[in-house]
């Protein structure tokens, strides 16, 4: 019954299936890159790393006053 319907050559055949795998496949590719260069490394969740720049600004400024 479905075999009327279905190219007897593959259904690679038809253009618009090959266009959408290939789309398919670009994409993919792109999201495991971008998952590999930006999420490889995992961060440390401290103190340090929530609140680095407020918390580096404090220090800087208690070490110069200290200095002072």
């Amino acid at each position: 019954m479905f075999k009327k319907w279905l190219p007897q050559q593959g259904i690679f055949s038809i253009p618009l299936i090959r266009e959408i795998a290939l789309i398919l496949i670009i994409k993919v590719i792109i999201i495991f890159t971008i998952k590999h260069f930006y999420f490889s490394n995992p961060v440390s969740f401290n103190e340090d790393h929530l609140f680095g720049e407020i918390s580096t600004i404090e220090k800087t400024q208690a070490t110069e006053q200290l200095l002072q």
